[in-house]
């Protein structure tokens, strides 16, 4: 039922199972399950945080034009990287972006002093 496209929930209430430890001990999921549903959730991720939005806007002077071009560059690295597959790639484009963060937060350091 789980293969026709029934969801584990339904799957339990047809049942008659309140514990969902109970509906798997009837369910074997093979390696072709696990295939199909990584390759749905690549293809339609449902619960990623909305993409960034890139400023259309000319950058400012000074700190506040520091702080856009940054942003922008934020925004380019993170559209790059979720377009990669999961890898060593992808992570160090992780790093990279968690390095900028902590540059930005730097500059917004030096802004209020």
């Amino acid at each position: 039922m789980l293969r026709s496209g029934v969801s584990f929930p339904v799957l339990m209430k047809l049942l008659g199972h309140v514990d969902p430890e109970m509906t798997m001990r009837y369910v074997d999921v093979a390696l072709t399950d696990l295939e199909r549903e990584f390759r749905m959730a690549r293809a339609k991720p449902r619960h990623l945080a909305p993409q960034p939005k890139p400023s259309s806007l000319q950058p400012r002077a000074g700190f506040n034009g520091l702080v856009d071009l940054l942003q922008a560059s934020q925004h380019a690295l993170e559209v790059f990287r979720r377009s990669l597959p999961i890898g060593e790639m992808r992570n160090r484009l992780d790093r990279l972006a968690n390095r900028l963060t902590k540059i930005l937060a730097e500059i917004r350091k030096l802004q209020t002093n």
